[in-house]
């Protein structure tokens, strides 16, 4: 059985949450099957939580209603169809993307989310990113960063044209390369790997990770009883006050998931290890999103309570 966590905070500085996320679980004829998100809105632009809550909902509302239709396809005998459900994930982000731009036009708005998203299937993962939400997986060899953060910095770092002693002062570093709602053509990249019962994957937000990684986003998790919800919760809330305490502004999520190992086939090392299956080239990568000055990023935008709660952008999805 698959135990979860998950907390999100607006931090000590902003009015909103730009954040969003969902964990869902479903039981089938293929065994247990886990689908996590985590978004968070483009700081700089003037809806950033809108798009996070639409392409959050519009993700639940896949796993609930067209998920069990692609499942009556596929044979517990076989192994599960990941292609299918990569080209669908692809078609549900561009329709997204596009969605969200003609909303903001028509609306004079801008607006854009990160994307990260992950789903389990019988110790199989498969994991779709846009932006800089990461996902981790702490597991027998420690913790590992299973995506690549898509913003300058990185980018930087990867070509060597900084060091990462010049990285904390590098003046762009809050610059992502593309998220979901400002792309022409939007190109997520996916990663697969294979997973146990031992293993835990962490899903953050940016403001999350920021402090946190400091001192490890390991050491948080290293001693709790990973197959105790309330413990894990505790251990997810650990995180965001660590960051409050340390100075974080941002607004700041944490999903933790220990997904059922039901079906699970023993591995070798190397296959193991997660495997980026689209997108790695960096000219793929698309134009730049800005906010207006580092200590801007990102930006929220105010308003009372109870009118901050988004409402879902409405489009068409074919």
């Amino acid at each position: 059985m698959a135990i979860v966590a998950a907390c999100t905070d607006k931090g000590v500085k902003r009015s909103v949450n730009q954040d969003a996320c969902c964990v869902k679980v479903a039981h089938t004829h293929l065994g247990e099957i886990l689908m996590a998100v985590v978004c968070d809105g483009v700081g700089g632009l003037s809806a950033g939580e809108l798009a996070s809550a639409t392409v959050t909902y519009r993700f639940a509302q896949w796993f609930n209603e067209e998920l069990p239709t692609l499942l009556l396809g596929m044979s517990a005998e076989a192994p599960f169809d990941f292609d299918t459900i990569q080209t669908v994930w692809g078609i549900l982000l561009t329709n997204l993307n596009e969605t969200i731009q003609a909303h903001a036009r028509a609306n004079r708005l801008t607006m854009g989310t990160t994307f990260t998203g992950m789903l389990f299937v019988n110790g199989r993962y498969l994991v779709a990113h846009v932006g800089d939400c990461r996902a981790y997986c702490l597991g027998s060899r420690g913790l590992h960063q299973i995506t690549e953060d898509q913003t300058l910095l990185a980018k930087k770092l990867r070509e060597g044209a900084i060091t990462p002693q010049e990285a904390s002062s590098f003046k762009r570093k809050h610059v992502i390369l593309q998220s979901v709602g400002t792309e022409g053509i939007l190109r997520p990249t996916y990663y697969t790997g294979a997973y146990t019962a031992s293993d835990l994957f962490v899903l953050c937000s940016d403001g999350a990770y920021r402090k946190a990684e400091e001192r490890g986003i390991d050491s948080f998790f290293a001693d709790v009883d990973v197959a105790n919800e309330d413990a894990l919760f505790r251990a997810c809330r650990s995180v965001v006050a660590y960051d409050i305490e340390h100075g974080e502004k941002d607004n700041l999520t944490v999903v933790a998931v220990r997904a059922d190992e039901q079906g699970v086939h023993v591995q070798d090392d190397s296959e193991d290890l997660p495997t980026m299956v689209e997108g790695d080239d960096e000219e793929d990568l698309p134009t730049m999103v800005e906010g207006d000055d580092e200590e801007d990023l990102p930006t929220m935008v105010e308003g009372d309570d109870e009118e901050d709660l988004p409402t879902m952008v409405e489009g068409d999805e074919s």
